[in-house]
């Protein structure tokens, strides 16, 4: 603190030196030009040399008294931008931009308007039209200091996965964006947005990732109940349960030692700091984005992010300490990778060819349904359906798709129903019953 007083004195006692410097020099210059005083005894009065006062001189018989002015006093600087200029960059960001970072609205000044600017400027601009930065939140306490962990040398050596509940669309919903990003590069390997965090968010993401890049050597992840089983915590210590998640198998599990992949949980967000980072710029800017693009639904931002993460890689990526990637190619075909990466449920059929899931009764549209078993398969890309000998067959809804307090299905599953399994936006309801 008492070096910045200190600083700032210093240059207030700089300034008032400077005024009585040019005030000796508006005083001698003219006496030495008429002769009452020589160069050398001028140049002592006034505190400078006597190869200064000679060009003082020159400079004092051409411009009179204006030889002791800056040029460039009381014009206006050519690098301004004028007024008008300020106004469309206050107005854009409120009409187009407002709230966002003004980081990402630099950019959009460039793409949109051609206008290139500094953030020094940018910021003062804004600023002086009562425009304040969203990321101002004023004098903050100390962080606490988190040792970084080194990042893996080769691209495909770990991945970190996580999810981030935010209100992505600007719609007062709070959705879940899953993604993943590189260790060594920081490139984002995959995005897609849910209604909530689930396997079929973390299934996208992976798909996402293969079909780019390839399978990762390990993955980084919480201990989330869409990937790992949580279950028997009580008087359990961390490294316990941590223990505990290693060794139960579930679907992830299985995905992942398909693939040949190590699976590292993580039991704080500091652990996976890089992509936690990740999300901290991603709600800086996408929000802002789909909002300036007209994006309003799941479907369309999901359609969306495929482009934008390219042109973020682009920018923000890095290059790899070690050249040589580690994505491993899956050994499977594309119609094997398709059904691993499926949520997968063993059922079977009763007489009719219904069956029941999450209280809703189904039926199986197959040549020969009645009391069969099956694989029930769910995804995002190819939906509902049902796996049986070596086949896919579509199942039908033969329920009322109701909505109400203590539905055992979740909100996830219950659209990707309504979305695959409703035709012409009413519910097929069957004659049958038992």
């Amino acid at each position: 603190m008492l070096t910045f007083l200190a600083k700032i004195t210093e240059k207030r006692n700089m300034t008032a030196e400077g005024k009585e410097l040019q005030a000796r020099k508006r005083h001698w210059i003219p006496l030495c030009c008429a002769g009452v005083v020589t160069e050398t005894k001028a140049a002592r009065l006034i505190g400078c040399t006597p190869r200064a006062v000679s060009q003082l001189k020159r400079r004092y018989r051409l411009h009179g008294d204006g030889a002791f002015t800056h040029a460039h006093t009381g014009k206006s600087d050519n690098r301004k931008f004028g007024a008008a200029t300020r106004a469309l960059i206050c107005s854009c960001y409120r009409e187009r931009w407002q709230g966002c970072n003004f980081a990402l609205y630099r950019e959009k000044l460039a793409e949109e308007l051609n206008i290139i600017i500094s953030p020094r400027t940018l910021k003062t601009i804004l600023e002086a039209d009562d425009i304040k930065s969203p990321k101002w939140r004023g004098p903050r306490g100390e962080k606490v200091q988190h040792k970084p962990r080194k990042e893996r040398p080769r691209e495909g050596e770990l991945v970190q996965l996580d999810a981030s509940p935010y209100d992505w669309l600007m719609t007062g919903e709070r959705l879940s964006l899953h993604g993943g990003i590189d260790d060594a590069t920081h490139k984002i390997v995959g995005l897609y947005l849910a209604q909530n965090e689930c396997r079929f968010g973390y299934s996208e993401v992976l798909r996402q990732q293969l079909e780019r890049y390839g399978a990762a050597k390990a993955v980084y992840i919480d201990r989330h109940a869409a990937l790992v089983k949580n279950s028997r915590r009580k008087h359990k210590t961390l490294e316990e349960r941590l223990e505990y998640s290693r060794e139960e198998a579930t679907h992830w599990t299985e995905i992942c030692k398909e693939l040949d992949t190590e699976i590292i949980i993580a039991l704080s967000p500091q652990a996976k700091g890089r992509i936690e980072r990740l999300w901290q710029t991603l709600q800086g800017r996408l929000p802002f984005i789909f909002r300036a693009e007209g994006i309003t639904t799941i479907d369309a931002a999901n359609a969306f992010l495929s482009a934008y993460m390219d042109d973020f890689n682009r920018r923000f990526a890095v290059p790899a300490q070690n050249p040589r990637a580690a994505w491993q190619k899956p050994k499977k075909t594309q119609a094997e990778i398709d059904y691993l990466l499926q949520v997968r449920v063993d059922k079977t059929t009763r007489y009719n060819g219904c069956f029941i899931f999450h209280g809703f009764t189904f039926h199986l549209n197959a040549p020969r349904a009645a009391c069969r078993a099956f694989t029930l398969c769910m995804s995002e890309r190819d939906g509902v359906r049902a796996y049986m000998d070596g086949a896919y067959y579509p199942v039908s809804l033969a329920d009322p798709l109701t909505d109400c307090i203590g539905d055992a299905m979740p909100q996830v599953e219950k659209k990707l129903v309504a979305k695959y399994c409703l035709s012409n936006q009413h519910t097929n309801v069957f004659a049958f019953r038992d």
